[in-house]
């Protein structure tokens, strides 16, 4: 029963298939194969277009949400005295770029967000002001498992001239993102958690109209216009593309595409899906259960705040008890239950797969690690 799909998701039957298709070729034939690859890599950044509802020349194929991150951090032309503003319960990745601008004066402007991870416009409002040249977020909190109110944020850092990044991992894939409905400016997800897609391969989405105000960055043969080696050649792609430079991770992006085409079958790019249902569904139905059982389930009280993460702790634990958490992970690795600890509590995070069977199996492995903590008191 897997639970870690906010950590690294299992592969769909078919991307493993056709990660293996390719080592196979690769293996045996080398790059005979590679017009091949190189063709179907152009299908995935088709699919991520599609996934985004955005135009394919925005769509950039990264190794994955830092590197995209750091493409806009270090590419955007700042000046002395401008300012990012970022909420402080952020995944690294998404507070070490924008620090790192501190050389260039810039500064960091850190917002603060209570236990719950509620992330708003009006506790974001206070720190933009004219100097603000970004705010950072992201679209669903790693830890806490809330999904903000897009509308709301964009209506706020735009109305000051701001532009929007955000980090959108915890979040495609389960929920739609339609770029035109939510004009974000930028976006970037790795495929290795609810994209169902293997480690190391990403996207990145820059609005066409930011394409030339970014610096170009990490620059090189495959970011020319023409095709070949000229090494004449000067004049760089006219679209997100440039900023991939070199060789792809090729396995990664074949792997990629074929999880986001599975997912787009099943209609998660729409407003209403049931992938987005489903994950919802079972968040559901384990708050029933657990709390139910005494467990104390922290989720969004809000139904279009929550994601497919919820946290659990248990009375036996004392406070902020980590090792207490990793000790019931453990535990339920044991009972092949697979969550992890985040935040001083158990982090559960469900994909569309998922279903009551495995919603049980949580919970009686819960209940028996419940029991053997309560003996041992």
């Amino acid at each position: 029963a897997y639970f870690d799909h906010a950590a690294v998701s299992p592969l769909p039957a078919r991307t493993a298939q056709r990660i293996a298709d390719f080592l196979d070729q690769a293996t045996h034939q080398g790059d005979v194969r590679w017009p091949e690859w190189s063709a179907q890599s152009e299908r995935t950044r088709d699919s991520a277009a599609r996934l985004l509802g955005c135009d394919r020349s925005e769509i950039a194929l990264v190794q994955n949400t830092t590197h995209g991150i750091g493409l806009i951090a270090e590419g955007l032309p700042w000046q002395s005295g401008d300012n990012v503003v970022v909420p402080n319960n952020e995944f690294p990745s998404n507070l070490v770029p924008w620090r790192s601008l501190a050389r260039l004066g810039v500064e960091l402007r850190m917002v603060p967000v209570n236990p719950g991870g509620v992330v708003t416009a009006r506790d974001l409002e206070p720190f933009i002001d004219r100097r603000t040249r970004l705010v950072s977020i992201s679209w669903v909190g790693f830890s806490s498992g809330y999904r903000c109110c897009l509308s709301e944020i964009l209506d706020l850092v735009h109305s000051h001239h701001s532009l929007l990044f955000l980090d959108a991992i915890q979040g495609l894939g389960a929920f739609p993102l339609d770029v035109k409905k939510f004009p974000v400016d930028f976006a970037a997800a790795d495929g290795h958690k609810w994209m169902l897609s293997p480690e190391g391969a990403g996207l990145l989405y820059i609005r066409k109209q930011h394409l030339d105000l970014l610096q170009p960055l990490n620059v090189g043969w495959n970011s020319l216009a023409s095709a070949g080696f000229d090494p004449k050649s000067v004049e760089l792609k006219s679209t997100a593309a440039r900023y991939e430079g070199g060789s792809i991770n090729m396995m990664g992006t074949l792997g990629l595409g074929c999880s986001i085409d599975l997912l787009l079958e099943l209609g998660c790019n729409q407003e209403n899906n049931l992938v987005t249902e489903s994950i919802l569904e079972n968040v559901g139905e384990l708050d029933r259960q657990l709390t139910s059982e005494g467990f104390i389930v922290e989720r969004p009280e809000s139904v279009p705040r929550r994601s497919g993460i919820i946290g659990i702790r248990m009375e036996t634990a004392k406070g902020q008890d980590e090792p207490f958490y990793q000790r019931a992970r453990k535990h339920l690795l044991k009972q092949n239950v697979v969550v992890s600890v985040r935040g001083g509590r158990l982090r559960v995070s469900t994909h569309a797969y998922n279903n009551r069977e495995d919603c049980q199996r949580l919970l009686d492995a819960l209940l028996s690690f419940h029991e053997s903590s309560r003996s041992q008191l």
